[in-house]
């Protein structure tokens, strides 16, 4: 994998690698994918400032809730993730442990949220899809306790399934129901479809023992039934009543919403448009993160996700005022595209080209990014 020279490298052969149905999962957006496109467009518009003649060794460890993470990225909670390639979820969380950034295990992951944690090393979150029933929302944070995780994240941004037209040109729907054109995109990935038969069909196992039956259309059925699509913020606070851990409230675009959260008791605020893939007329959130650091002040925790490709865009993030950022599609195309393999070297092209920047920009430490850092 060495001649991987990029995230868009490794996407690219995944791309290859995947049935269409599975690519354009990972790959796809809302809509008509301008909330995708933006995320780029607006993270890649945002210029640094070099300062010559530093001869720096930057310090890339971040600080985060009294924790010190050798690095200031982490992998962002990705649902389905053993469909990408079998495995993916435990191979991503193996890579926070070896490198020592944070992952956080999504409600919907393919892998059990106690898997992830052990495989994590001590570095594992949790993220959770507020459920319509309180006894679920209840054992899944004791679950998350009694596996060692101290940091739950919240998602708020869900009160609907998004607009996924690529899932919808591929059939790729819940419940799903495997048809010709199922058969045809997997027969031109014969390794995908061969490791998928040896490893099994992926489902939900952090929410199966909630169901009577746990086959693919009743798991289904029951997780859309579960949408909390009236999620309020007493809902919230009644979480961080529940939660004895920090806590982060993700899906936050505006300054509003953050205050909101924080007025609840909410840690932190994760700056995030769900990658692009809920609403499309969403603003980037590299915009978002700076209207949000402008109204709170420095004192806030701030992380966001949402179109991050290189360590370039994390010191990019970092600049505008993110306190950590994170990634998801970025660790998963390199599952996809070379397995454990191909999710190390994602791993290590974020590292090292985060180092190089902040090398090049003349940034002694992650810690000392703000936006002195941006061009004017």
């Amino acid at each position: 994998m060495s001649d991987a020279a990029s995230i868009g490298d490794l996407a690219r052969r995944a791309r290859w690698r995947l049935p269409g149905f599975a690519f354009g999962f990972l790959d796809g957006g809302s809509g008509e994918e301008g909330g995708l496109r933006r995320n780029r467009d607006r993270l890649e518009a945002v210029v640094l400032a070099p300062k010559a003649c530093g001869g720096v060794k930057p310090e890339t460890t971040a600080t985060l809730f009294g924790r010190d993470y050798r690095l200031p990225f982490g992998a962002a909670p990705v649902g389905m993730g053993n469909l990408l390639w079998p495995g993916a979820d435990l191979m991503v969380a193996r890579q926070a442990a070896r490198l020592g950034f944070p992952v956080v295990a999504s409600t919907v992951a393919t892998t059990p949220l106690e898997e992830i944690a052990e495989a994590a090393g001590g570095n594992a979150w949790f993220q959770l899809y507020v459920s319509r029933e309180e006894r679920i929302n209840r054992d899944l944070l004791a679950r998350a306790w009694a596996a060692g995780i101290r940091e739950l994240v919240v998602t708020v941004d869900v009160p609907v399934a998004g607009d996924r037209r690529r899932d919808v040109r591929n059939r790729f729907i819940l419940p799903f129901r495997p048809g010709p054109r199922f058969v045809a995109q997997v027969a031109t990935a014969p390794l995908w479809a061969l490791e998928t038969l040896r490893a099994g069909s992926p489902g939900f196992p952090n929410l199966a023992r909630y169901v009577g039956e746990v086959d693919g259309k009743t798991l289904a059925g029951f997780i859309s039934s579960q949408i909390k699509d009236d999620l309020a913020w007493d809902d919230i606070k009644a979480l961080r009543d529940l939660w004895q851990g920090r806590m982060l409230v993700k899906g936050v675009m505006t300054a509003p919403d953050a205050k909101a959260a924080l007025d609840v008791g909410a840690d932190g605020v994760w700056v995030s448009n769900h990658g692009g893939r809920q609403l499309d007329a969403a603003p980037a959130a590299i915009d978002s993160l700076a209207a949000i650091r402008a109204a709170l002040g420095n004192g806030a925790v701030v992380v966001m996700d949402g179109g991050i490709r290189s360590g370039e865009d994390v010191v990019r993030a970092g600049a505008v005022g993110a306190d950590f950022v994170f990634c998801g599609r970025a660790f998963y195309y390199g599952a996809a595209a070379a397995g454990e393999a191909g999710a190390a070297r994602a791993a290590d092209l974020l590292a090292a080209d985060l180092r190089r920047t902040l090398i090049q920009i003349g940034c002694p430490s992650w810690m000392a990014l703000d936006d002195g850092w941006l061009w004017k």
